[in-house]
């Protein structure tokens, strides 16, 4: 048996298959040697131990506590959910048009009463606008730029004639003219006859203010260059409709206006000849 183990197991095997009693003998020999008792004990651990990847009833208590806390952390709780249907219906409120705000959109019938309206409006407005035609009447009864210049030049023009006629009626000798200074400087009027001096405009309708600037002007010539005048200075306006607030003011200032062919404020007032 020393030199054959597998002799005395199958010798061992037969008696258990052949005979009841051997093996009943057979185990009460095992179970009662200390050493065949151990060597059992381990063989049967061995064929029954529970596998260490099964899990036993705390693990699976424990697992479900983790599963439980997992799912309270990722999903929301029912107040959780009905906060966010709060904030979702207040999204909603204040993205989308309520049906009080889609009554201030208007209607089809809004926009077909508006669209009469504007043609109301339209024909209204055609009835009291000039048409190309009005427009072509109207221009064909306006003077041009070149007629306003023309008009203007011949207004200089017959200014500084009357100037010199009535200083030579009075026995200044003279040749009235236009004096350019600069560019942006010029008077239409200018007669220095030697014992007084003529400065002034000329324009076809005269103001206040317009015969202020002519003293102005002449004022300004005086202090630029005072070698042009000889003695006394006279500001002097020629007007082809000298307007009330021209006549007073050249009353007040001393000024020489001359309305067309005659003197509303005479050079002797000026001069201070009464």
């Amino acid at each position: 048996m020393e030199r054959e183990p597998s002799f005395l197991r199958d010798l061992m095997l037969d008696a258990l298959r052949s005979d009841g009693g051997a093996a009943e003998a057979l185990l009460e020999l095992i179970t009662k040697h200390p050493e065949a008792k151990l060597k059992l004990a381990q063989a049967v651990a061995g064929s029954i131990a529970v596998p260490l990847n099964v899990a036993a009833k705390d693990d699976i208590k424990a697992a479900v506590e983790e599963l439980k806390k997992w799912t309270e952390e990722k999903f929301a709780t029912k107040q959780d959910l009905e906060t966010t249907v709060e904030q979702l219906k207040k999204w909603a409120e204040e993205k989308f048009a309520t049906k009080e705000d889609l009554k201030q959109y208007a209607t089809k019938q809004d926009l077909e009463t508006a669209v009469e309206q504007l043609r109301a409006e339209i024909k209204r407005i055609e009835g009291i606008m000039a048409t190309k035609g009005d427009i072509k009447r109207i221009e064909d009864k306006m003077a041009t730029k070149e007629q306003f210049e023309a008009i203007a030049v011949s207004v200089e023009d017959s200014g500084r004639d009357m100037v010199q006629y009535l200083l030579e009626q009075r026995g200044y000798k003279c040749v009235a003219e236009r004096l350019r200074l600069d560019a942006d400087y010029e008077l239409d009027i200018y007669c220095n006859a030697g014992a007084l001096t003529a400065v002034g405009e000329a324009k076809v309708r005269a103001g206040g203010r317009d015969v202020e600037k002519a003293l102005e002007r002449a004022q300004e010539l005086l202090r630029r260059q005072p070698d042009k005048i000889s003695g006394k200075l006279v500001p002097v306006f020629y007007t082809l409709v000298a307007e009330p607030s021209a006549i007073q003011k050249a009353k007040e200032l001393k000024i020489w206006l001359i309305e067309s062919k005659r003197e509303v404020v005479t050079l002797d007032e000026v001069l201070g000849r009464m």
